[in-house]
């Protein structure tokens, strides 16, 4: 029976050397990309409550 007519098909070897790119690009983005994200948010954030006690809120008290 041909396989693309029943629609299934066994992985080949790029689909399995897709898979540690995959890992790689997991990894990556686990351990750069999100904690750069965050700090960046938490940088900005942080920049807009300061920005805004100088204008209209004034210094905690």
């Amino acid at each position: 029976m041909n396989n693309q007519a029943s629609g299934g098909s066994a992985p080949s070897a790029a689909e399995g050397a897709g898979r540690g790119n995959d890992w790689r690009r997991f990894l990556l983005l686990a351990f750069v990309g999100l904690p750069v994200t965050m700090t960046l948010a938490i940088a900005a954030y942080g920049f807009v409550v300061w920005f805004l006690q100088i204008l209209f809120f004034g210094p905690p008290s």
